[in-house]
């Protein structure tokens, strides 16, 4: 996932892998900046009846984790942009 800081890619990500509850025990805090990167998976279910296992990687957004970030993007199948349409 990769755009700008304080888009959303954390919140985005965490509800897409542990639900919009942030997942069991999982408290309303709001979520501090990704320093470096963040993983998290999930499995899904593909039709007719096979599975996948996605590895999501939540990319910091700040100008001073570039550098590192985009060794990640090398083997990537797909990027997701997150971007604030107000900014």
């Amino acid at each position: 996932v990769l755009g700008d800081a304080a888009v959303g890619k954390s919140s985005l990500l965490r509800c897409f892998a542990e639900g919009p509850g942030g997942g069991p025990g999982a408290g309303a805090a709001t979520p501090g900046p990704t320093v470096g990167v963040e993983f998290y998976s999930r499995t899904i279910a593909l039709a007719p009846a096979g599975r996948a296992k996605l590895q999501l990687w939540d990319t910091a957004g700040q100008e001073r984790f570039r550098s590192i970030t985009r060794s990640f993007y090398r083997s990537a199948a797909g990027v997701l942009l997150v971007f604030d349409l107000t900014n």
